[in-house]
């Protein structure tokens, strides 16, 4: 089971419904990956490089094209 389906299966058996899983699932996941390009770089973001990540993955790209962009 990926980490979607675990989260959304989590905000269920918690009490949410559809719409209110279905509204905040996409920033949940953002934060997740926003997380893993944290990771993957290996050290604190600074404010400029959180927005860019922030922009970043709001337009759709992965975390690898993210991470690959910061190395530049």
């Amino acid at each position: 089971m990926d980490a979607e389906s675990l989260i959304r299966t989590a905000l269920r058996e918690a009490g949410y419904g559809q719409d209110a899983i279905g509204s905040a699932l996409p920033r949940i996941m953002r934060i997740l990956e926003a997380e893993d390009v944290r990771l993957e770089v290996g050290r604190p973001l600074s404010r400029k490089e959180r927005d860019y990540v922030r922009v970043q993955l709001e337009i759709g790209l992965s975390v690898p094209e993210i991470v690959a962009g910061l190395r530049r």
